[in-house]
């Protein structure tokens, strides 16, 4: 049912249908934003990635088939953008920009000051430790509630590499509170992202940074 009004909604997009345009960027754009944030670690830029991103959906979505939801679709756009973007910032610092570029991805993600909770601010401050590659399986599969093989498709790997990579940052995301934390109750809000991804997910920045 669900593809079928997605198949839908791409058709009128085709057809230049505004509110239909209008209507992916409603239901997309918090889970791609979100997203964004995590990797890049700055609201500004993963708000420029999101447009980006959802100006190359309308110029290729004749290139969209219904083998993958919409949403996997969007993110494996979304994180070629980031790539690119990274890039770019890469050869910038090579070139003497400093202060710039991956320096950004070091810090904790701003959205930590909007995050309800203390547990919920240690969660995302031990997320924006790990590394990038441990961040983005994490917060892909647990934040943004995708499938292994959707993690999978959206990164260009084997589904289960896709698991495999969740397990073990799963368990570096584990190790990480537990060395940092002087409460118990810690490591058992851990056990519960592996246990309820929704519950983390809803600590997520929204679009916008509200």
């Amino acid at each position: 049912m669900i593809r079928w009004r997605e198949q839908l909604l791409v058709g009128r997009i085709r057809r230049g249908d505004r509110a239909a345009c209008a209507e992916l960027v409603r239901t997309q754009h918090a889970g791609v934003f979100r997203w964004l944030v995590h990797l890049c670690g700055d609201q500004h830029t993963a708000e420029d990635l999101a447009q980006e991103t959802f100006a190359t959906a309308w110029m290729k979505i004749g290139t969209f088939g219904g083998s993958s939801s919409l949403a996997t679709w969007l993110h494996r756009i979304a994180y070629c953008k980031f790539v690119d973007w990274h890039r770019r910032e890469q050869r910038m610092n090579r070139e003497g920009s400093e202060a710039i570029g991956l320096s950004r991805a070091a810090t904790a993600a701003p959205s930590e000051c909007a995050v309800a909770g203390e547990d919920a601010q240690r969660l995302h401050r031990a997320v924006a430790e790990l590394s990038a590659d441990d961040r983005e399986v994490i917060v892909l599969h647990y934040f943004q509630c995708l499938s292994f093989r959707q993690v999978a498709e959206v990164l260009g790997m084997p589904p289960g590499t896709a698991k495999w990579r969740v397990s073990e940052a799963l368990h570096r995301l584990r190790q990480l509170l537990n060395a940092r934390s002087n409460d118990a109750r810690e490591p058992g809000h851990v056990a519960e992202i592996a246990e309820a991804p929704a519950a983390a997910a809803s600590t997520a920045p929204r679009a916008g940074g509200s």
